[in-house]
């Protein structure tokens, strides 16, 4: 098998290369850094199996990632791996052709065992991911799909948004990176449809999260 890894961050592919190769019976491994090198890299040659990054710098990335991919792979394994918990976007990439989705934070035993099954013709989601997918489906069969949901860490990102924090502060606090906390409010920004840390702060109260 040949395989293809997606993601921005050097150690992160090192680490799914390991874990692939410990994993799978492979003949090659290719690590690019976004979406469009993803795409040269299926062009020169088909892979099997693609790992891709939910969030990448530029475009294409999530769900028009996943559609191309597919595109010029029809026959390759496509595997969404995320640090965040975005059903929205991963029920985008599943719907584009993705055939599972795993978190970053799984213990390398269950990603390894997600990975075999995935390459046996399962579709595989990460437990964590498909209960927020099925909460997300109950809610849109009782009417409630535009009901605002957040995880517990997008709670606390917000709060401390309320109290006025920095993005800076807010990782001190939640002893998170910047960029996660950027990620979360821009996650937060999304899901309240607000264009401002204010906006969201005041749509959220609006809406009894606060």
């Amino acid at each position: 098998m040949r395989a293809l890894i997606v993601d921005d961050h050097p150690i992160a592919r090192r680490g799914m290369a390991s874990l692939l190769e410990a994993t799978l019976d492979l003949t090659e491994v290719v690590g690019v850094a976004d979406g469009a090198a993803a795409l040269q890299a299926v062009q020169r040659s088909t892979p099997d199996l693609v790992l891709m990054d939910l969030q990448l710098p530029g475009n294409p990335h999530g769900r028009v990632l996943a559609a191309q991919l597919r595109s010029l792979a029809p026959g390759a394994l496509i595997v969404v791996v995320t640090a965040f918990d975005r059903g929205n976007e991963i029920k985008q990439c599943l719907a584009a052709g993705a055939d599972g989705a795993l978190l970053k934070d799984t213990a390398d035993a269950d990603m390894s065992d997600a990975l075999r099954r995935i390459v046996a013709g399962e579709t595989v989601i990460s437990p964590a991911l498909a209960a927020r997918l099925a909460t997300d489906l109950v809610g849109i069969l009782r009417g409630e799909d535009d009901v605002i949901r957040l995880t517990a860490r997008e709670r606390e990102v917000l709060d401390l948004l309320a109290e006025g924090c920095s993005n800076k502060e807010i990782g001190e606090r939640l002893v998170l990176s910047q960029g996660t906390v950027k990620d979360h409010v821009g996650t937060l920004l999304r899901k309240l449809g607000a264009s401002s840390r204010l906006q969201a702060v005041l749509r959220a109260s609006d809406a009894g999260l606060l």
